[in-house]
């Protein structure tokens, strides 16, 4: 499922991407990275689900903590 998460971000999908990894535990893959023209998708991320039942609460659980701006983390 691809999702826009300029309500939480400013910061380009692959930025926030590696922040919702990194401070969240939750690892999307970039939208861009979906489009023969990337700044199509740069508001996007793209979630999986093909994980099991509790895999899938817990990112939700994760995911419910996303509730403040995300900011550029350094690698």
């Amino acid at each position: 499922m691809l999702a826009d998460c300029s309500a939480v971000s400013e910061l380009p999908d692959d930025e926030f991407s590696f922040w919702l990894t990194k401070e969240i535990g939750v690892a999307p893959v970039p939208g861009s990275s979906f489009f023969s023209r990337p700044e199509l998708g740069r508001r996007l991320v793209r979630f999986a689900f093909c994980k099991t039942e509790e895999m899938l609460v817990e990112a939700a659980r994760r995911l419910a903590r996303v509730r403040r701006p995300a900011h550029p983390v350094r690698a």
